[in-house]
């Protein structure tokens, strides 16, 4: 776990420039008096945007100023890199978005602000899924609140696409290479992605998740057991990984996801693989996710949900107001807001007492799916979005991933024992 030491001396080394970040302080229209919170996040896609503007609308009703600190690109890196500024140079957040592992290594610094008496009156406990309270807590106490419940192993697909190209929707891995098939035939992009690592990341998460399973996902890639990071399932996650680069787009270098997403609902591209927060881009295009724009989990051998859930960390000796940090937290898990934000988000609710009336299809069965995943042992934290892993484990994995991708002459096989070797090698550096 990184200490206090080590953190401020890796923002020390790190040279702010914020115009180069694209960073935006938004306030709402009313005219809070009660108190100011700095939030810093990552969410500036447009369907993001609007999310964040219904916590900030919904704080003002309440007399608070949310300042929206977002900071653009890297997947939330950048964002990471300027909290880490901003910490060294005493100008301190009163919530970041960080996820999964990190929320710990962000308490050994001494700087996270408890909020179990928020936690227990609210009753965070009886209404969160454990596989989401469980990464909230340092020691068993509350520093972060979460936001929602995102699956990332969605494959989403336009429908007219698919006809056009008379392709049957896909149920197993054959029957999706033989639709990429058809489209490409068609003269279509069958697959937009893969514009940078992180999204080739994401790709490949749903991919091995539907190629070897729970238990091999598991084992990989939460327990970094090495004959799993090298073995067969691996393997075969890495070739198919490969299928999928032959069907994207060759120039799709620096496009964002978003970008893609409106590429599948334009129909210049068949299919995306991306997490449900696509969905609120296919929403903010005005389209309906489930109809026009089908989603299916990634299809393959196995089932499974690859989950995450954006969560806050709350500081303290921040530049905000205590009491606007707790109404911050308060607000985020109350049900009108929970309702408002998935809706808009993409997501759904991480209070898992707020009904899902009035949500999309693919919102039903992104519920219907947790559930049953919850019970038969199938529901897994999503390595490419910080839930599994952090820091120099996170990097060696996603190094490898890059490195095959951008070389098509490694092979599947080398990649395997590469990763599993370059795992070792950053756990016993950390």
């Amino acid at each position: 776990m990184m200490k206090h030491r080590q953190i401020l001396r890796a923002a020390a080394a790190f040279t702010l420039c914020l115009t180069a970040t694209t960073m935006m302080a938004s306030t709402a229209t009313a005219a809070p008096t009660k108190g100011k919170v700095s939030v810093l996040n990552w969410w500036t896609s447009g369907s993001e945007a609007k999310s964040m503007h219904i916590l900030q609308q919904m704080l003002a009703d309440q007399g608070y100023k949310m300042v929206n600190d977002a900071v653009s690109g890297g997947g939330g890196s950048n964002a990471r890199t300027v909290l880490k500024s901003r910490i060294q140079s005493h100008n301190v957040p009163g919530a970041a978005q960080i996820k999964g592992p990190e929320i710990q290594q962000w308490c050994s610094t001494g700087l996270t602000m408890s909020i179990d008496a928020l936690a227990e009156k609210s009753h965070w406990d009886q209404v969160l899924p454990t596989a989401v309270s469980k990464y909230m807590k340092c020691d068993g106490h509350y520093v972060a609140v979460p936001f929602n419940i995102h699956r990332t192993n969605w494959l989403w697909i336009n429908k007219a696409v698919l006809a056009k190209a008379g392709a049957a929707m896909p149920t197993d891995w054959d029957s999706l290479v033989a639709a990429l098939k058809k489209i490409k035939q068609a003269g279509i992009t069958p697959i937009a992605g893969g514009g940078n690592t992180w999204q080739v990341a994401t790709e490949l998460d749903a991919i091995a998740l539907a190629a070897g399973g729970p238990d091999f996902y598991r084992k990989a890639f939460v327990d970094l057991d090495t004959s799993a990071l090298s073995g067969d399932d691996m393997i075969k996650s890495f070739k198919h990984l490969r299928t999928i680069q032959q069907y994207s787009d060759p120039n799709a270098q620096g496009l964002s996801w978003n970008h893609d997403t409106g590429e599948v609902v334009q129909g210049k591209a068949g299919m995306q693989i991306m997490g449900d927060w696509a969905k609120g881009e296919i929403t903010n295009a005005n389209a309906t996710p489930g109809k026009e724009i089908a989603c299916i989990a990634f299809p393959g051998a196995h089932t499974g949900y690859s989950y995450q859930s954006d969560s806050f960390e709350m500081f303290a000796h921040s530049n905000s107001d205590q009491n606007a940090q707790y109404a911050f937290a308060r607000t985020a898990l109350s049900p009108k807001f929970q309702r408002k934000f998935n809706k808009a988000k993409g997501s759904i609710p991480v209070r898992q007492d707020v009904s899902l009336k009035g949500f999309d299809a693919c919102a039903h069965k992104a519920k219907k799916d947790f559930k049953a995943a919850e019970k038969n042992n199938a529901l897994v934290p999503t390595f490419s979005q910080d839930m599994a892993e952090k820091g120099a484990v996170k990097g060696a994995i996603f190094d490898v991933i890059a490195k095959f991708y951008n070389d098509k002459n490694m092979s599947a096989e080398d990649a395997a024992r590469e990763m599993a070797h370059r795992v070792q090698q950053a756990q016993a550096m950390s």
